[in-house]
């Protein structure tokens, strides 16, 4: 009686061999998945969008020609390669020239007057094509991407004399 007693109390008691292989092998494969789930989170937050950028730079103009606009169409006085002049006539009818231009590393929206708005930055090269009623932008990034953006403006309205007046104005 007492052995049979022994032979129970030992088996309920301890661990086998393989429960203890088992257990080692399963913590081995948890460490090894939380390892490449670090390293796969690493290597997306090194990664650079870069196309988020352009594509935001875009949304955010193609917005600001849209709010509050009446008309918007492109200004050939301040139009050249190396940047784009556009005029935007509100809905309350006030006429507002803005410059889309590349400066420094940047591609900036501009006034005549003064201040700017950044649109897209680490822009190694920049160069505008404008036509009739649609302006295509080239971009050469920093890291030697190239991208184009195109713009659809509106017909431009017919000119009064007084209004050609101020274009000559703003053309000196």
């Amino acid at each position: 009686m007492q052995l049979k007693n022994k032979c129970t109390r030992l088996k309920s008691n301890g661990f086998l061999l393989a429960d203890a292989v088992f257990a080692v092998f399963v913590t081995l494969l948890a460490v090894v998945t939380l390892q490449n789930m670090l390293k796969s989170i690493a290597t997306a937050d090194k990664a650079h969008h870069r196309t988020d950028d352009i594509v935001f730079a875009y949304v955010q103009f193609d917005h600001f020609l849209k709010e509050d606009a009446k008309a918007v169409y492109l200004f050939p006085a301040g139009t050249n390669s190396r940047q784009v002049a556009i005029k935007k006539v509100s809905q309350s009818g006030k006429t507002q020239v803005y410059i889309l231009a590349s400066y420094k590393d940047m591609i900036r929206m501009r006034t005549p007057e003064g201040g700017h708005m950044p649109l897209l930055l680490n822009v190694k090269k920049a160069s505008f094509i404008s036509k009739d009623q649609q302006i295509k932008i080239n971009i050469v990034e920093k890291d030697e991407r190239s991208s184009e953006i195109y713009f659809k403006l509106d017909a431009k309205p017919k000119t009064t004399k007084n209004e050609k007046r101020k274009n000559n104005e703003i053309k000196s």
